[in-house]
């Protein structure tokens, strides 16, 4: 479980441990359970319509995905960003500790895995 630690107003920094709520602090951590080593994997970028995926190193096992989508040409003449649709933004349903997107309307999106050691 990951434990929140207060550092300023509006800041939030996560570690190992339990979560515990006060009425006076309004949030109490417990000490760590031990150093959670986490990674984050990138696919390679993908043209548009076509997967990128994402798989964790054989260590570690997929907590969490998403996806970058590069840089995002504006229309010069609108001043707008093209049409984009993400088709799926998900674990894969059959490789194991893999995340996977498909963008379309955009080259250049990649898959990312969020992996966490076994």
């Amino acid at each position: 479980m990951a434990r929140l630690t207060w550092t300023s107003p509006r800041t939030w920094t996560a570690v190992a441990g339990a979560l515990l709520v006060t009425a006076t602090y309004g949030l109490a951590t417990a000490p760590p359970a031990g150093a959670v080593t986490t990674t984050v994997v990138a696919g390679d970028p993908a043209a548009t319509g076509t997967l990128s995926s994402a798989t964790c190193p054989a260590d570690h096992h997929l907590i969490s995905g998403g996806y970058d989508l590069g840089t995002v040409q504006v229309d010069s003449s609108s001043g707008s960003p093209p049409a984009l649709v993400v088709e799926r933004n998900a674990p894969s349903v059959d490789k194991n500790n893999t995340w996977e997107v498909i963008a379309v309307g955009i080259d250049g999106a990649r898959a990312l895995a969020l992996c966490e050691a076994d």
